[in-house]
């Protein structure tokens, strides 16, 4: 045998494990999906809400299933993204605004579902119970919104209708 020949077989069994890892990575294929900008303005009672959660749940009739979400700024502004991604595909969409006001200016934004029960309960009195008016009141605002994000994007602006009593506690802890 040759150098030559040992040569041509060691370069083939460098690249041999190598074209065996490109083959199997087709990447991920929601990086192929064509997004559309989705912003906007979240108000209560027509006025900014800021460090409110917005979150978009696709129809399952859309052509691309695209959930996003964004937390609003000081001005009640977001920008949806779709796992790490700016934008949604165009489609019908379930919105729901939440933002839960907690004593003390915490927030239970970045809290997981599954431990949001808790750590609102970690805020009423020692006997469990909440008292409203006093400072271990937690006041939770929703709204829930049908809308359309149409082809070529754009702002998708919501007005969460308060009770007097929750825009009342959400403006007095601003």
């Amino acid at each position: 045998m040759s150098i030559r020949f040992h040569s041509r077989a060691l370069s083939f069994l460098c690249l041999f494990p190598a074209g065996i890892l490109l083959v199997g990575c087709g990447g991920d294929e929601t990086a192929r999906i064509k997004l559309v900008p989705v912003t906007g303005t979240v108000t209560l009672n027509n006025k900014p809400l800021e460090g409110a959660e917005v979150l978009f749940t696709p129809d399952p009739e859309n052509a691309a299933s695209t959930p996003g979400s964004d937390v609003t700024g000081p001005d009640g502004n977001y920008k949806v993204f779709f796992r790490g991604r700016a934008g949604l595909a165009p489609g019908k969409y379930s919105v729901v605004v939440t933002k839960t006001i907690l004593p003390g200016g915490a927030s239970a934004v970045g809290v997981p579902e599954e431990d949001r029960d808790m750590y609102l309960e970690s805020f009423r009195d020692p006997r469990g119970r909440r008292r409203p008016g006093d400072n271990n009141t937690v006041t939770e605002i929703r709204g829930e919104f049908e809308r359309e994000v149409p082809p070529g994007g754009g702002p998708q602006d919501f007005d969460v209708k308060a009770k007097s009593s929750e825009a009342k506690t959400a403006e007095s802890k601003k």
